[in-house]
């Protein structure tokens, strides 16, 4: 083992370029929401131009959305913590309503 090559687990040289994805589960506030776009906080600044696929859930509906990063600013914080306030352009909506919603409610209509 050469002197500069002090690495203790095997590697294993990548020819050509490999693909590949990431998918990280961050919750985020949603400050603002409409048809187009809405504004969210982040703990983590999204690089502007990107797309990411979120979900919405609230008791009633499930929203899957497909979004593109428009612009991102510090937002302030009352925490030691670093956040960001993050635009993004809505390019896909879809939503279901929620099997669980809908049985609870029919539920307390006979009752």
């Amino acid at each position: 083992m050469p002197l500069a090559d002090r690495r203790l687990a095997l590697r294993f040289e990548i020819v050509g370029k490999p693909w590949g994805s990431v998918e990280a589960l961050e919750p985020l506030r949603v400050r603002n929401l409409s048809r187009e776009g809405m504004l969210v906080e982040s703990a983590t600044p999204l690089a502007v131009g990107s797309v990411h696929e979120f979900q919405l859930i609230n008791g009633i509906v499930t929203a899957r959305i497909r979004a593109t990063v428009r612009h991102v600013s510090p937002a302030p914080q009352a925490g030691s913590e670093p956040g960001y306030l993050v635009g993004l352009e809505i390019l896909a909506l879809t939503y279901r309503p929620r099997r669980e919603a809908r049985d609870s409610d029919t539920n307390s209509q006979r009752g």
